[in-house]
């Protein structure tokens, strides 16, 4: 046995180190973002997916798209793993998250050419978070909940899952209009009001 290789990963495996494991990572993630960019919003771009059986998906949801892929890439992978997080948790906003999340490997990568150190990357956008966190309810479109049967706050509801809904069903007009009054008057029904105000 001694001397005899013993593999640890497939072969052709390549090994990165330094700033060109950094790079290669960014690039990435970087090509999931981009490749998720399009179908991103209400008026996203569909994606068509041939799995290994043959069998085809067309959808511009980015949860459906993201558990389709056979990604290999530990980087992407971990993409995908948080945009299947976001998905169980909230049930939406898996496309933004990849999308964001390239963005912000961009600025870094930018970054990383001038020469800044990764660790000075990452307190900074730990306080871009921080103010983020800050700023959101300050910017927040405010829905006045005291009355959920008046025109004006079903009209608020209807944009917010018109963005949700149009992007999960292949509906369109007066079809997704349907679905979504009924999305509408089911959450209306069984809203209960909190005492310190809103709904629950």
């Amino acid at each position: 046995m001694a001397g005899t290789p013993v593999l640890l990963f497939k072969e052709g495996t390549s090994r990165n180190t330094g700033r060109e494991a950094i790079k290669n990572n960014i690039l990435a993630a970087k090509t999931l973002a981009e490749m998720l960019k399009s179908s991103l919003g209400p008026k996203g771009l569909d994606k068509m997916l041939l799995d290994s059986f043959g069998d085809v998906t067309i959808t511009n949801d980015g949860a459906t798209i993201v558990k389709e892929m056979d990604i290999q890439h530990p980087a992407a992978k971990l993409l995908v793993e948080a945009a299947k997080a976001q998905d169980s948790e909230v049930g939406d906003g898996t496309t933004s998250a990849v999308v964001l999340a390239g963005l912000l490997l961009d600025k870094a990568e930018s970054l990383l050419d001038q020469n800044i150190h990764p660790t000075i990357i990452i307190d900074g956008f730990k306080n871009a978070f921080s103010k983020s966190i800050d700023i959101l309810p300050q910017i927040a479109t405010r829905i006045d909940v005291s009355d959920l049967n008046s025109s004006s706050v079903k009209q608020e509801l209807r944009k917010v899952v018109y963005t949700t809904m149009s992007s999960k069903f292949m509906a369109e007009g007066k079809e997704l209009d349907k679905i979504i009054d009924i999305v509408i008057d089911a959450v209306t029904t069984v809203a209960e009001p909190l005492p310190s105000g809103g709904y629950n």
